[in-house]
């Protein structure tokens, strides 16, 4: 089977909201879960474009950090994949993030120097949230846009 590449959005039906941040703590805030008979790859470098929202419809703070980590089936704990400085989003609109001007400032850093990082089915992409401000991730205008590689089994 040939492997795409898919921007994996809020929309996505196997995207979920866990539930709104908490201020000036690090909380899990929303989750991909790998559908089954797929594998899913998060390559280093993958393209991130992002805009989060409080509950009052205000844009989170330039101080806010996202997180992203890998959640195995049959393991306790998330792997750590990368920390996001929102600060370089908070200056960009959506157009310019999917820009080629700045492409580059927008892209996933892993933490570890990996290719990338493989997923299988039921397995978790997940989303913390690190800010000052309670980060909403149903207000409607909170866009949250990572691009993966996608293989049916």
């Amino acid at each position: 089977m040939e492997i795409r590449k898919e921007v994996i959005t809020t929309a996505n039906p196997n995207f979920a909201v866990v539930g709104p941040g908490v201020a000036d703590r690090k909380i899990e805030v929303a989750k991909y879960t790998v559908p089954d008979n797929t594998r899913f790859g998060l390559e280093n470098g993958a393209q991130l474009v992002m805009k989060l929202y409080d509950g009052s419809g205000n844009e989170v703070s330039r101080d806010t950090y996202v997180y992203i980590y890998a959640k195995r089936g049959g393991f306790d704990g998330e792997e750590f994949i990368a920390k996001i400085p929102y600060s370089v989003y908070y200056d960009l609109s959506i157009g310019d993030q999917r820009n080629q001007k700045f492409r580059d400032q927008t892209r996933v850093n892993f933490a570890k120097p990996v290719k990338g990082v493989a997923l299988g089915p039921g397995d978790e992409l997940q989303i913390w949230v690190e800010s000052p401000d309670v980060v909403d991730m149903t207000d409607g205008k909170t866009v949250f846009e990572i691009e993966a590689l996608v293989r049916p089994q």
